[in-house]
């Protein structure tokens, strides 16, 4: 696993066990890991978004890589070639590639029904977490234009 995305998921898991919803922990993991210096305040409100709580039930690890993508965005980590809009439409679609659905409900119980023929143990359940950001990352990354772009492929390479 590369580096970024490994740090990612491991920040990640850090404040799920620090017992953070999913969107707040996977907000703060990538803010973490782009360096953005986001207001607390902001970081809280992003717990609103767990567990398919907005009205159209969107998955809060996809709720919250939007909202990293939108603060990227206009701070010009893309190019002017592509549109907010386009680029949160094909992030929905990497989340329809790997569950089938980018609702809570596409992604929680099929993976909890997984969980439960593992015989892990409840608290070894973590849903998105670690896919749902790497799945980001690995967005993030391929789309991005600034020297962030280069170091992230550098550090890989």
């Amino acid at each position: 696993m590369l580096s970024k995305q490994s740090n990612a998921v491991k920040t990640c898991e850090m404040y799920r066990r620090q017992g953070f919803a999913c969107s707040e922990s996977v907000v703060r993991a990538l803010a973490d890991e782009w360096n953005l210096a986001l207001p607390e305040e902001f970081l809280k409100e992003m717990s609103v978004f767990a567990g398919g709580a907005v009205e159209d039930g969107r998955c809060g690890v996809l709720e919250a890589g939007l909202a990293i993508m939108a603060e990227l965005y206009v701070s010009g980590l893309f190019g002017k070639d592509v549109s907010l809009l386009e680029l949160s439409k094909l992030l929905h679609r990497e989340f329809e590639r790997k569950y089938q659905g980018y609702l809570c409900s596409d992604i929680f119980y099929p993976l909890y029904g997984q969980h439960q023929k593992s015989n892990l143990k409840e608290e070894e359940f973590f849903c998105a977490f670690h896919d749902g950001i790497l799945i980001i990352m690995n967005f993030l990354c391929k789309k991005a234009i600034r020297e962030e772009k280069h170091n992230y492929e550098k550090e890989v390479n």
